[in-house]
């Protein structure tokens, strides 16, 4: 027997039973494309769950975008009939959403179909809400990448927290595991895999910090950097958890509700730490403006500056908003 085999599932299932990710009477739709990540979710999943009164169900996507596609979901059937595990196969149209919808990339349009698709037939499935989860096979290694590409377009603190192990109905049982101990594992239990081709090319990205940024970090750094990012984003995630809860309280002793706007208490608010007053701005500004991604640091900061303006000075912002500074309070409000 494998005692590195069974570490793996061992790890797993703990990481699983922690997060409370599958509890006896689930329904676990699995998105399997094929990939080493997927078909390791799969065999994991099958091996702890197929005996425990817990359903588990496969989903497979078809992109389109690669002349091998069809290959792949041919090779995710196998396996499903191999193990009696249901599968059910699905196609969405890239490049047609691409053409309607105003997204950054090719990627990011299969992602948002993707997730549109799994949360569609989900919701279709029989049983309680709450009982039905939806479990993708992002590794370590992936979240290490993600907080990467969070970090070089500027993220803050929550993005900065990478990927959670448990979002809603979203689960992810292989976040605790890097790349290679996938590989490996499906190495010895003799189970192959499909390669995707547009994994391998830097037009995307991600591509590139998975092929480049990341692996030179591993070389001429340290070569657990994957893992100590994942940590790292761990620990801010924590910390972004803290830091909403301080910024509720802030908001509820500060912030008073008004027709068209709010009104912020200047003293009160000149009394908290400086992150705090910049993310209690950004939170009043994006609830006054109804813009959540629109809103910049520098808005913030122009803001802020009003606090130290004379009374009655008028600010216009962005987005349809003007601040008014007044005696005991500054005044948020959308323009009519």
């Amino acid at each position: 027997m494998d005692q590195s085999r069974d570490k793996l599932e061992q790890r797993i299932k703990d990481f699983i039973e922690t997060h409370g990710m599958i509890a006896p009477g689930d329904t676990i739709l699995m998105g399997v494309s094929g990939g080493a990540d997927s078909v390791c979710l799969f065999l994991l999943l099958w091996k702890l769950y197929r005996d425990s009164g817990v359903k588990l169900c496969v989903m497979h996507i078809n992109h389109h975008l690669r002349e091998d596609a069809a290959e792949d979901a041919a090779f995710v059937q196998e396996l499903c009939d191999r193990t009696g595990v249901p599968c059910v196969q699905a196609d969405v149209d890239v490049e047609g959403y691409l053409r309607e919808h105003k997204v950054s990339s090719t990627e990011e349009a299969a992602r948002i179909l993707r997730y549109e698709a799994f949360r569609k037939y989900l919701a279709e499935l029989p049983g309680d809400a709450e009982h039905k989860k939806l479990a993708v096979a992002h590794t370590l290694n992936d979240n290490a990448e993600t907080v990467l590409h969070h970090l070089f377009r500027g993220s803050g603190l929550k993005g900065l927290g990478g990927m959670q192990p448990k979002r809603g109905e979203l689960i992810r049982p292989l976040l605790c595991v890097n790349r290679d101990a996938v590989e490996t594992y499906l190495r010895k239990t003799g189970q192959s895999w499909r390669t995707d081709s547009t994994n391998e090319g830097d037009d995307y990205a991600r591509n590139r910090i998975r092929h480049h940024i990341l692996p030179l970090a591993e070389k001429e750094v340290n070569a657990q950097a994957a893992e100590h990012i994942h940590i790292a984003a761990q620990q801010l995630s924590a910390a972004e958890d803290f830091v909403c809860a301080s910024l509720q309280t802030a908001y509820d002793a500060v912030v008073i509700g008004q027709k068209d706007g709010v009104r912020i208490d200047r003293e009160a608010f000149r009394k908290l730490h400086p992150y705090l007053q910049e993310r209690l701005a950004l939170r009043c500004m994006q609830e006054v403006s109804g813009c959540a991604k629109d809103i910049t640091a520098r808005h913030v900061h122009i803001f802020l500056g009003l606090f130290t303006l004379p009374c009655g000075k008028m600010l216009d912002l962005p987005h349809g908003l003007f601040a008014l500074r007044q005696r005991e309070y500054i005044e948020l409000l959308r323009k009519n």
